[in-house]
């Protein structure tokens, strides 16, 4: 009798075991089914942006300028020479602060970023995507960089007060001002 009550604890256990194995299985499949959906998307999302670029490219006038203390491209024709020119500069200068903007004189103050999106929003008659007010306000200010994103979170801080409106036409997004007649949120002295 001693060895019946043994037999049956491992025989449940082995069950158990069995069982735990069949969920584990069951786990590792959804888990690389998933993986794989994912990685299908991931190379959906390269393959898109591998073709914004180009089309960026294909409509940009002048070559993009590298930006300070980056490597030229491999295998561009100034390759060689912008190295010779950059190595002496990286060693003999600090690293330069991305948010530093160098003083050119006396110059005309710049509008605000929000400034510059509400006019540039206000001479358009249709709407406009954030990568066209990127480029419009890049064009406008040359020496100011200005990343997409920034716009992006700038429009959208926009519609969050009212003062510009969003729609979209499947996937895209675009922006126009919000109509004078429409209520304005208050901007200063509101209590909340």
């Amino acid at each position: 009798m001693s060895e019946s009550p043994g037999t049956e604890l491992a025989s449940e256990y082995s069950a158990r075991i069995a069982r735990d194995l069949e969920v584990n299985a069951q786990e590792q499949d959804r888990l690389a089914t998933e993986i794989a959906a994912l990685e299908e998307q991931l190379r959906a999302v390269r393959e898109n942006r591998a073709v914004l670029e180009r089309l960026q490219q294909a409509l940009t006038p002048q070559a993009p300028v590298p930006a300070p203390g980056s490597a030229p491209a491999a295998g561009s024709a100034t390759a060689d020479a912008d190295t010779d020119a950059v190595v002496p500069h990286q060693r003999t200068e600090p690293a330069p602060n991305r948010r530093a903007v160098p003083k050119q004189g006396p110059a005309e103050p710049r509008p605000s970023l929000v400034e510059a999106v509400l006019a540039y929003l206000a001479g358009q008659r249709e709407p406009r995507s954030a990568t066209d007010v990127a480029e419009a306000i890049r064009a406008a200010q040359p020496g100011r960089t200005i990343k997409t994103t920034v716009i992006r979170t700038t429009l959208e801080n926009l519609v969050a007060r009212n003062r510009a409106r969003r729609t979209k036409q499947g996937r895209a997004v675009f922006y126009t001002l919000s109509s004078p007649d429409g209520p304005e949120t208050p901007q200063a002295g509101a209590g909340v």
